[in-house]
């Protein structure tokens, strides 16, 4: 670690005041995983498998206890500036440009940019076409900024420093010249926001049109489990109120941490979330990375994210060709707007 990060996370720890609240809220230590509270104290404390939700920053008084889970497991796990990043700007390399291959064209807007983060470029691409229509179906056009890059918010680029990280933000924020910006991960969001940049989550956006999603034709007999994703939990009365537009039908299932893909502690959380949704006939979610993870269970719930959600309350259902799991539905209508 170097000395900047390391000064930093020693101050960070000494101003633990030894509360515990981080351990109620932690995930990964519920399901016998890291122990933030050890971390804390500079110990162990399993920090491998921290998730990085970020849950026990939200209710610590005192320090800021991600921060130090954050740069404890970069050193731990000793992890370089990924190739990738140096060459693109993002820890995944790009997704083929051939994934546009048949979709229909969706001129490009002037009314926001769009930063799309590490895992829509790379492995999500058709979230960009789903942001899109989604925001196109509401009247606002939207553009993917020019040279954007990671929101530098993953465990690799921890070996940076703040001032280093930053810059990269400050630099996108430069480049939309006061023009506002939308993200598709919460995680984006919320980590350009430690850096002082605007970039609101999709959610919070798409609320700001809840009477013109409302006029769109719908998806009424669409049963859905709501699952955000941790660092997109505190955008849920947003999130919540841009499902109900839709005419689509929440559950009220419990909602939770996907888990990632840490060892010992994924399958348990999982578990847990497959079997709260298991009413609905879909799962929306807020997180592109949790998506991934829905999409890889066998036999799991179909999962799609809340633009794709609006894109087909639109009536645009072409994303669901990329869909490992597809949407199914006893209710004709449902069927019927699928088979489009």
């Amino acid at each position: 670690m170097n000395e900047t990060n390391a000064k930093l996370v020693e101050d960070l720890m000494i101003s633990c005041i030894g509360c515990k609240r981080c351990l109620k809220a932690c995930p990964s230590y519920a399901n016998g995983g890291c122990d933030p509270y050890y971390v804390m104290h500079g110990w162990d404390g399993n920090v491998k498998a921290c998730i990085g939700c970020g849950k026990c920053s939200e209710v610590c008084p005192a320090t800021d206890p991600k921060t130090v889970m954050l740069h404890m497991k970069a050193e731990a796990l000793g992890l370089p500036v990924p190739e990738a990043f140096v060459k693109y700007g993002y820890v995944i390399p790009p997704a083929d440009p051939s994934w546009k291959e048949g979709l229909p064209e969706i001129p490009e807007g002037k009314d926001m940019y769009l930063l799309p983060g590490c895992i829509v470029n790379g492995r999500l691409p058709y979230l960009k076409y789903a942001a899109a229509r989604a925001f196109q179906a509401v009247g606002v056009g939207i553009k993917e900024l020019s040279d954007n890059k990671c929101c530098m918010y993953p465990i690799p680029l921890r070996s940076m420093t703040d001032v280093e990280r930053n810059s990269v933000k400050y630099r996108m924020r430069n480049r939309m010249q006061g023009r506002e910006a939308v993200t598709l991960c919460a995680g984006c969001c919320n980590e350009f926001a430690r850096g002082g940049v605007y970039a609101p989550h999709v959610s919070t956006m798409l609320a700001r049109y809840l009477e013109r999603i409302r006029k769109l034709p719908g998806l009424k007999g669409l049963k859905v489990a709501l699952e955000p994703g941790c660092s997109a939990e505190r955008f849920m009365k947003d999130f919540e109120a841009v499902v109900r537009a839709t005419g689509a039908e929440p559950v009220g299932n419990r909602y939770g941490c996907c888990g990632k893909n840490i060892p010992g502690v994924k399958d348990a959380l999982m578990k847990e979330r497959q079997e709260e949704c298991a009413d609905a006939d879909v799962i929306v979610a807020g997180c592109p990375n949790c998506m991934v993870f829905y999409d890889a269970v066998p036999g799991g719930k179909p999962v799609i994210h809340l633009t794709e959600l609006v894109a087909l309350a639109a009536g645009d259902s072409e994303t669901q060709m990329y869909h490992s799991l597809k949407i199914r539905s006893e209710d004709p209508r449902v069927s019927s707007m699928l088979s489009k």
